[in-house]
């Protein structure tokens, strides 16, 4: 039996409009439907997903995660063989959130509300290891990254968890160091998204920034 996933924001509505309230569907019972559906265009269908890791495009982290069930006809969207369109759906139930990074995304969120919450100061000293660790072993550990999470479904998710892990550690650094830390972030949640796709070497080499400039092993 396929499972059929949505995510939305925080407060339980869609990421394209904010108006269509999941969480209360889940609440009250009644199913969500499109008020004027139509195929030709994503404003036209209610989107959902296979695949917990596909849920996140167009949308963002953090979000709420729930199993639904469609009403009436499926259709594959198109340039999305995991994301299906609906012109209605009803709201099995609640799951964790985390699903919507991958199948490692409990430590991405813990890793996301980690960088929140860093404080760190920064040195120049620290500025300069970071640099130096951005080698051409980090280019090819990054490349292989980068296709991990796109053969594992999890390309959405790994955009969203890194946005969010940069977009986190903002407005504890600034200037030189702040860059250092902003990349440094965004590359360990991607590394660890998919740390079961890429080798050991590959995940190292891409966390060693974070560890340099914070002293914190992944």
């Amino acid at each position: 039996m396929t499972v059929y996933y949505k995510a939305t924001q925080p407060d339980g509505t869609d990421f394209r409009t904010g108006t269509v309230d999941y969480a209360g569907a889940l609440t009250s019972g009644e199913p969500v439907m499109h008020p004027d559906p139509f195929w030709d265009d994503a404003a036209g269908y209610l989107s959902i997903s296979v695949e917990p890791a596909d849920t996140l495009i167009g949308g963002s982290w953090p979000c709420r995660l729930f199993e639904v069930e469609p009403v009436g006809e499926v259709r594959t969207a198109p340039c999305h063989p995991y994301k299906r369109a609906v012109t209605g759906l009803r709201m099995v139930r609640e799951v964790e959130a985390w699903r919507a990074l991958g199948p490692r995304g409990e430590s991405v969120a813990q890793f996301i509300a980690r960088t929140a919450a860093w404080t760190a100061a920064w040195t120049a000293t620290r500025g300069a290891a970071w640099t130096a660790a951005r080698t051409a072993a980090w280019t090819a550990a990054w490349t292989a990254t980068r296709g991990a999470a796109w053969t594992a479904a999890r390309d959405a998710a790994w955009t969203a968890a890194r946005t969010a892990a940069r977009d986190a550690v903002w407005d504890a650094a600034w200037g030189a160091a702040g860059d250092a830390v902003w990349d440094a972030a965004w590359d360990a949640a991607g590394a660890l998204l998919v740390r079961d796709r890429i080798s050991p070497e590959q995940f190292r080499t891409l966390t060693e920034p974070w560890k340099i400039l914070t002293g914190e092993e992944l």
